[in-house]
């Protein structure tokens, strides 16, 4: 479990982080991106991206967003191991709901494997819905489950 007295700082991704992510990838999933999707994200317009970084600069976790129309679509988003169990996957998910707010967004979607029961009771306490399930959806076979929580104000009077 991660300490919680951790200090970690959130900042955009840059190019020379690619290294980095590359190989927190290779420690988080069995399908893990190549160099090149996270170049292609971080150069792509409409996308909300986060590191955080412990005091020393190393990657503890991250997220990769996409906007399609007003839905903040998740890309990715991954704790390195030794970290996980001490929030900063919420405290990443709340930068994400907080930004689709700021921006006008309506709502946001991701996918999850529906083995990663961590994942889905961390989506589930933070007020996601389960909204449908993609079958076969990953490479390995296995589903996923689509998720979507609601950020807009129910208040669109003007």
């Amino acid at each position: 479990m991660a300490d919680l007295a951790l200090r970690v700082s959130a900042r955009v991704p840059r190019p020379g982080d690619v290294r980095m992510l590359e190989r927190a990838e290779r420690r988080c999933f069995t399908d893990p991106w190549p160099a090149h999707f996270f170049v292609s994200e971080m150069l792509a317009p409409g996308r909300f991206h986060r590191l955080l970084v412990n005091e020393v600069g190393e990657l503890v976790a991250y997220l990769f967003c996409a906007w399609q129309y007003l839905d903040l679509h998740v890309l990715k988003v991954a704790c390195l191991p030794e970290y996980r169990r001490g929030g900063l996957g919420r405290r990443l998910m709340l930068m994400a709901e907080d930004h689709a707010r700021a921006s006008g967004g309506d709502t946001i979607t991701l996918e999850v494997r529906t083995n990663n029961v961590p994942a889905i009771a961390l989506y589930d306490a933070l007020g996601y819905r389960r909204e449908g399930r993609r079958v076969r959806y990953y490479h390995d076979g296995e589903d996923a489950l689509v998720m979507t929580k609601r950020v807009a104000s129910e208040d669109h009077s003007g």
